[in-house]
Order: C-alpha cells, then sequence, then structure tokens
C-alpha cells in the first residue's frame, strides 16, 4: 500500500528537431540527429532546466536524435546520461528510411495508432508501449525522491499515458508535443490518512515549451 512519501517529479522532454523530421521521414535506427534548429532548442530546454535547478538524473532514448538532445541538456546540467534502448522510436520495419506520405500510402494503419503506417515487420502500437512503459516504471521506482528527466520522443509521453491509465489504447487521446518541450508530473501527495494501492501521479503540465518559443538560450 501506498501512503505519502517524498517529493517527486518527472519530466518527460521530447528531442530537438531531428533531419528526419524536417525532411519528413520515418526515421528510428537510419536517425541522422538533430538540425542546427534543434540543437538551439536542446540549448534553450538546458538553460531553463540549469535555471530551475533540482535534475538529479537523466534517461534517454538511444534514437540519435533524442540522445544528441539529451547529451546536449546533460552538459548544461552537469548531469550523466543514462540510455535506455526501450525508449527509442518506434520500430517501423519495411517502412524505416521512407517518407511518412509514402509509407502511409503504401500500407495500411496501426488501427491503435492512426499515424503509423503497419509496414512488413514494424513494432504494433501495443508492442511499443509495453516496453516504453516498462522503462517508465522502472525509471519511476529506481528514483523513490527528487526530480528526474526523460529525454524521449512524442511516444513517449504517450507511454506514460497508457502506463498511468493502464492501457495502451489511449481512445480518443492524441498526445502532441512540441520540439524540446517539457511534460511535468509529480507524485500525488495524498490527503493526510488516505491509503491507496499505487503511487498516483498528477500531470502539472504538458507541451511546456515557453523556453523555446521566447528564444531561450538562441542569443
Amino acid at each position: 500500500m501506498v501512503t505519502e512519501g517524498p517529493h517527486r517529479e518527472l519530466l518527460i522532454a521530447r528531442h530537438g528537431q531531428g533531419h528526419c523530421n524536417l525532411n519528413r521521414v520515418i526515421a528510428g535506427s537510419t536517425c541522422s540527429g538533430l538540425t542546427e534548429e534543434g540543437r538551439a532548442q536542446a540549448q534553450a530546454l538546458g538553460k531553463r532546466l540549469a535555471g530551475e535547478g533540482g535534475v538529479t538524473a537523466i534517461h534517454a532514448s538511444t534514437t540519435r536524435r533524442a540522445l544528441e538532445t539529451a547529451g546536449i541538456v546533460g552538459a548544461a546540467l552537469g548531469v550523466p546520461i543514462q540510455e535506455q534502448i526501450d525508449l527509442r522510436f518506434p520500430d517501423a520495419g519495411a517502412a524505416e528510411g521512407q517518407a511518412w506520405v509514402e509509407a502511409r500510402a503504401q500500407w495500411g494503419i496501426d488501427p491503435l495508432d492512426p499515424i503509423r503506417p503497419a509496414a512488413e515487420g514494424a513494432e504494433s502500437w501495443r508492442t511499443y508501449v509495453d516496453r516504453a512503459a516498462g522503462v517508465l516504471d522502472s525509471i519511476l521506482d529506481e528514483h523513490p525522491g527528487g526530480r528526474v528527466l526523460v529525454v524521449g520522443h512524442s511516444e513517449t509521453i504517450a507511454a506514460m499515458y497508457a502506463l498511468l491509465l493502464g492501457s495502451p489504447d489511449l481512445g480518443r487521446l492524441k498526445v502532441g508535443m512540441w520540439y524540446c518541450a517539457l511534460s511535468a508530473w509529480q507524485a500525488t501527495r495524498e490527503r493526510p490518512g488516505s491509503v491507496v494501492a499505487h503511487q498516483r501521479w498528477t500531470l502539472v503540465a504538458h507541451n511546456d515549451a515557453r523556453h523555446v518559443l521566447s528564444g531561450w538560450g538562441t542569443t
């Protein structure tokens, strides 16, 4: 059973703009990293978090654009990066490296994720959520207190929703995130004397991109 514990906060950041985003292609293993704009976005995120303080751990997807973003942020914070392969971009199978529009025209879509082509060898949304949510759950267990940053993809935030809802099917919910935007979750402090079966989490910010849109770190 769970009762009130120490302050805990999980921050999930999307990566900066990648070349694949600019060119509108599907890129997991073939990702060629961040554009100059993407690097500036990562620097702005690092500057903001350094000013706020408190981040003691950084976990990152091993997809190149996310790992490069995490490296820039980690350098600004003086915090090492812990690579998490199961936070990587969903495996695209035969659609890897293809333009999104062409892949969608060639194959049908995953019924649980209407933006993702169901190409030969592609990972299903359910499989992706199982692995990504499993890592997020482990990260929450690993850090019983403090402020932890996860650098991943918009899909990573969707996996967090799925983890807390207990279902990979988000129904009518579409989860969008701007480059280097933040989603912030805080461990819920229950009322004195109340007992719950699992730690509950409160979403306190979503798609918070003011550090990017205001131009922080670009001067």
